[in-house]
């Protein structure tokens, strides 16, 4: 029997957004209803286990930013909200993890004087690019990573420096590099940070990569025990305990708008809602809107957008302690002699996974109980997937799996031999249980000249997008943005 409901806001997705948007709302006295088309939520804030739950794997990269107290976005979002208990939960790492480049370990501190006197020792030719790159992430990565308080008016604009903070995001991250350093070295060993927000040097803007780069060096860098699925479940927590409700396994399929309210029909439930709020894609909302005249209009303006990138993870137990293998750092980022300046050529005949930095993620610092688990992860898009047939999709996720493997017993040899259970997943993979266009993890590409902006005003003003599409990818930005929407859109706004 199909149960109907009446509510404030319906939240499509009940990933970090979707929850924090939602007890958000239901804080500030809303009705809200998630509908979820997963059995667990969390997006890719999840995990899954294996061999009868002895092992688990957590979904995606395990680094939260923000959470330094004061300073983090992320750490003032959830003192706000009051959920001291949860910021207890959070471990700090001790260091954002060691780059290995042509034989040197160069580890990467937590602390920003830290990281800026270990990249003068070790690149005593660039002292004047590194000074040069530590003032930029004070100024403008710190103006880019304070949009959230813009938005809740706590920020204002520093017209300073905005000429150039626009200039910034009309390059990218390398051609700055470029500018600013004498040489290649010290650009290849900077470089591999953007991936921990799906970026790549060589096309992400420079001024969105400040804002990554203060995110990390000064607003702190945590991890949950226990995995991203940790995080989610004790927001869900926290959403029920103040009234929301949540429907899994439920997709939303069509939306109507009846004048004064919407009406959505999903899988089990017809809801009638003041609003949507939308976290998922932004062309599934215009699938689920076909009848709309406005459909095509919108179109146009996501065709701005290029999807980025999602990832290809291999899953590994191993059977000894990290360390007895000489695997000490909670992160290491793997970088080719050539760096991650690679071709449209190299990506196409899959040189790249031999080429683009890998990362390898220690897990068994961050939750000794899952087992000896590794990750290897890098960067890749779904268009090298999803067109492949079940038998070409095998073998090609084999033979990357096997080139991950070799590029990591070149640089931890005493692995040879220790490895006990091996799994891969690939966008394909990632698109099957999020749903996200093209399997990505990361949104839209933060491209020169994007400006997610354009996405802020939805033609149907009761269907509003947030989400990491709209806000920008990572945990911190999802988390944050779901914090100052629910805010901006509930009838009692307290800001």
């Amino acid at each position: 029997m199909i149960k109907n409901f009446d509510t404030d806001d319906l939240v499509i997705g009940a990933g970090l957004c979707g929850l924090m948007y939602g007890l958000t709302a239901v804080m500030e006295g809303r009705s809200v209803v998630i509908s979820e088309a997963h059995h667990k939520v969390g997006g890719y804030a999840t995990n899954f286990y294996r061999n009868k739950r002895k092992y688990v794997f957590d979904c995606s990269q395990h680094k939260v930013s923000g959470l330094r107290k004061e300073i983090g976005n992320l750490w003032n979002t959830l003192n706000r909200l009051g959920l001291h208990s949860l910021l207890d939960e959070f471990k700090f790492h001790e260091e954002i993890g060691t780059v290995v480049y042509k034989g040197d370990f160069i580890r990467i501190p937590s602390e920003p004087s830290e990281i800026k006197e270990t990249l003068m020792i070790c690149f005593p030719d660039e002292i004047s690019g590194i000074e040069r790159l530590f003032k930029d992430i004070e100024t403008h990565g710190y103006q880019h990573y304070m949009f959230f308080r813009r938005l809740i008016n706590e920020y204002t604009i520093n017209k300073d420096i905005l000429r150039e903070s626009r200039n910034l995001s009309k390059i990218t991250a390398r051609e700055y590099f470029e500018i600013i350093f004498k040489g290649k070295d010290i650009i290849e060993v900077l470089s591999p940070i953007a991936i921990y927000s799906g970026s790549i040097s060589n096309e992400v803007n420079a001024f969105y990569f400040l804002h990554c780069l203060y995110a990390m060096f000064y607003g702190g860098q945590a991890y949950v025990k226990g995995t991203g699925q940790r995080l989610s479940d004790l927001l869900l927590e926290e959403f029920l305990n103040h009234g929301g409700v949540l429907l899994k396994k439920n997709p939303v399929y069509e939306m109507e708008d009846h004048g004064e309210h919407m009406l959505i029909k999903t899988r089990k439930n017809t809801i009638k809602a003041q609003q949507v709020i939308a976290t998922c894609p932004p062309e599934d909302v215009l699938k689920m809107l076909n009848s709309e005249e406005y459909v095509d209009n919108f179109k146009d303006i996501i065709r701005n957008f290029e999807v980025g990138w999602g990832h290809f993870c291999v899953y590994i137990v191993i059977s000894v302690p990290p360390e007895d293998v000489d695997i000490f750092s909670p992160e290491y980022l793997l970088v080719s002699d050539s760096g991650d300046n690679f071709t449209q050529n190299d990506f196409e005949n899959d040189r790249y996974y031999d080429l683009f930095t890998l990362s390898v993620s220690n897990y068994h610092r961050f939750d000794p109980e899952g087992g000896y688990v590794l990750q290897l992860v890098m960067l890749d898009h779904g268009d090298r997937w999803f067109h492949l047939s079940e038998d070409e999709y095998i073998k090609r996720k084999q033979k990357i799996q096997n080139k991950f493997i070799k590029r990591v017993l070149a640089t931890f040899p005493k692995l040879e031999g220790k490895l006990i259970y091996i799994e891969s997943s690939t966008p394909k993979t990632n698109y099957k249980f999020t749903l996200a266009t093209k399997g990505s993890a990361f949104a839209y590409k933060m491209l020169p000249k994007v400006n997610l902006n354009l996405l802020s005003n939805f033609p149907n003003d009761k269907i509003k997008l947030v989400s990491t599409w709209a806000g920008g990818p990572g945990y911190e930005t999802a988390m944050c943005f779901g914090f100052t929407q629910g805010k901006l859109l509930s009838k009692n706004t307290k800001v």
